[in-house]
């Protein structure tokens, strides 16, 4: 029995009682009007209940019948599917999505879990390779930095040492033509004593009769035995030695050569060049090893270096050819020698660079080296 019939038959009986209740008084026009609109009313209710279910199971049936009617042909459009399914989506973009959909999907494996993510973690990789990036730039600028300096440092170099070469060459060319010019007085001197021996001999004979003869010259360059007139000795005896090195060359020096090297076997007896008194060893030149120097009446020193052994002390007078040491190979050498230097007047024995030619010096006393 469904919901509206039992309303009813509940309806009926329920005005059946009513007026047997009623059926021994008298019936009034005004409850028989309320009698049917309460039925009427009842009657409205159960038709509307009716209605409902009606519609209910019409709207079941007509939802079944929809679900059969469908197939592959007949799509049901009202429904929303994933996009991979949807027509018209190409295999790449659909492969993307399916991607995508991955890529949500645990990592682990595991249905419905997802890793935690920090923030702070992302945080910390961003500093850690920006940290990585400033290292980087940082060393690339140390080392390009490093190489601009280098280069500096080459153009420094490479300007001073033209700086030097170019006062150096001025030097030399101010000494070479120092040397020429004493060259040609010691030649015009040899020549005007061979004219006057050339004239005491003629004399002699004879041939020639002058009123008075020349005298010879205060610096007459004749060798008496070892010894020049003008006073002087060559630190090696003539023939036990060779040049090795002269002054100003240019070679393995820091600059330059700053002496004579005199090359000769270990033991060979060096002597003083001029007369002098032997003062204290130059201070910080361990580079000569043994070593002499002389102090001369000029005022100039004289330094004999490499020497293996010494013959005199300071404050000892000499004379020029006197014993001072002989030929070693002691401080800065690669081969037994004497290195001989002058230092004129004013000058510090030891100041290498503040030396000068001894050949010029030499030639004055009466020695050619």
């Amino acid at each position: 029995m469904s919901v509206g019939t039992f309303r009813r038959a509940k309806a009926r009986r329920a005005l059946v009682d009513d007026e047997s209740s009623h059926s021994s008084s008298t019936v009034s026009p005004r409850s028989i009007l309320s009698h049917g609109l309460a039925a009427l009313a009842i009657s409205v209710l159960g038709l509307g209940v009716a209605g409902s279910v009606s519609l209910t199971s019409a709207a079941q049936s007509t939802q079944v019948d929809a679900r059969a009617s469908l197939t592959a042909d007949n799509p049901d459009v009202t429904r929303a599917e994933p996009a991979t399914k949807a027509a018209g989506l190409s295999v790449a973009n659909q492969a993307a999505v399916q991607q995508s959909q991955a890529s949500t999907e645990d990592p682990t494996g595991e249905s419905g879990t997802l890793d935690s993510f920090s923030g702070r973690d992302a945080r910390e990789t961003r500093n850690s390779v920006r940290a990585e990036l400033d290292r980087a730039i940082a060393a690339k600028q140390v080392a390009e930095r490093a190489s601009e300096l280098s280069k500096l440092d080459e153009e420094v170099v490479t300007s001073s040492r033209k700086a030097i070469q170019d006062d150096r060459a001025k030097e030399l060319q101010a000494t070479g033509q120092e040397i020429e010019e004493e060259d040609e007085r010691i030649k015009a001197e040899e020549k005007r004593k061979a004219e006057e021996r050339k004239r005491k001999a003629e004399q002699a004979t004879g041939t020639l009769v002058s009123p008075q003869s020349a005298a010879p010259a205060a610096e007459d360059y004749e060798f008496e035995g070892e010894l020049g007139k003008g006073g002087g000795a060559a630190p090696i005896a003539s023939g036990s030695y060779s040049i090795a090195a002269r002054w100003g060359a240019v070679g393995s020096w820091s600059r330059y050569h700053t002496g004579i090297d005199l090359s000769a076997p270990i033991g060979t007896p060096i002597r003083a060049a001029a007369d002098g008194v032997v003062v204290s060893p130059a201070s910080g030149a361990g580079w000569a090893g043994v070593h002499v120097v002389i102090k001369h009446a000029d005022g100039s020193h004289t330094l004999y270096a490499h020497m293996a052994s010494t013959a005199v002390q300071p404050g000892q007078q000499v004379k020029a050819g006197d014993l001072v040491g002989v030929v070693g190979m002691t401080g800065r050498t690669f081969g037994p020698h004497l290195h001989f230097e002058w230092y004129p007047a004013g000058t510090t024995p030891g100041d290498v660079y503040s030396s000068k030619d001894p050949y010029v010096w030499m030639l004055a006393l009466g020695v050619r080296l």
